[in-house]
This record gives C-alpha cells, sequence and structure tokens, in this order.
C-alpha cells in the first residue's frame, strides 16, 4: 500500500471513530491545511492530524514519526517537524488496527513516539481508543434491546 493510501487509511478510521462517538466531522476542502480533520462536539472544535503507523520496530510497537516528510507541506526532502498551533489531536491508526487520539500537548517536544507498548510504564497507551469491534458488539446488544424485532446481520 502507497503513503498516500495509508494516509487515507487513517483519516477513513478517525471519521469512523469520531462520528461513532458522536462528533460532527468536517474535512478541509484542500490538502494543505496541517491538519485533516476538524471535529466538533457540543461547540467544542478540534483540528485533528492522522497518521498511520506501520512500521514496527519490534512486535507489535508502532514507531510515530511527528514530522511531515512528504506532500504538500514539506520542502524538498527536508523533514518539518508539527508545530504548536498545527492541531489540536493526534489520531493514529496502526497497522495492527489500534488507534490511538493524543493532545498534542503531550507530543510536543517529541520528534518520534512508539506506541503499542503495554507496561507501566508507558505514556501513550492512556490514550488507546476502543476498538471497531468492541464498539460494534455494544452497539448490537443496544439495537436488540432497542429495536426487540430488528432483523439481526
Amino acid at each position: 500500500m502507497e503513503n498516500k493510501q495509508k494516509g487515507n487509511l487513517a483519516v477513513a478510521s478517525a471519521i469512523m471513530h469520531f462520528v461513532s462517538s458522536g462528533y460532527t466531522v468536517s474535512i478541509p476542502l484542500s490538502d494543505t491545511a496541517k491538519y485533516d480533520l476538524v471535529i466538533e462536539k457540543e461547540g467544542d472544535f478540534l483540528a485533528v492530524q492522522c497518521k498511520f503507523a506501520g512500521y514496527e520496530g519490534n512486535p507489535g510497537i508502532f514507531s510515530v514519526p511527528l514530522y511531515v516528510s512528504g506532500g504538500n507541506r514539506s520542502a524538498g526532502n527536508h523533514r518539518i517537524r508539527y508545530q504548536p498551533g498545527d492541531f489540536d489531536l493526534l489520531f493514529i491508526l496502526c497497522a495492527n488496527g489500534r488507534s490511538y487520539a493524543i493532545p498534542f500537548a503531550e507530543i510536543a517536544d517529541q520528534v518520534t513516539i512508539n506506541v503499542g507498548r503495554i507496561t507501566k510504564w508507558s505514556k501513550w497507551e492512556q490514550y488507546l481508543l476502543i476498538s471497531t469491534g468492541e464498539f460494534c458488539s455494544t452497539a448490537e446488544e443496544s439495537a436488540d434491546e432497542n429495536f426487540p424485532n430488528s432483523v439481526k446481520p
């Protein structure tokens, strides 16, 4: 899969997560913005940058570079680090399907972070999002209660 496709997959996953969580999701008209999405709930707006993490340094541990190294915002082969004000929330989709939503303030001074390390010292696991499968099973149970005569898939 090419990098553009990986980025599109991360954006689609973020849209699914935020819409399923009750947010209104807006997408910039061009791809030159410093964020991929804007989410809104109860009048609060957040700019979201989406990243796909496919590189595993160790099994299940994914490296997430916190800079732009291609696309429309880079100058040649330079890496442009994210700056305060670029976005409010970083959404990460890992190749294993796990996803994270990390506030910019938590990553502001980082160049790269590693997610997936499940130990008491792992700072990033607190930002792990509920999996799609878990969310769907809860929704199906709720549908059974609210619509007892509905047809099950």
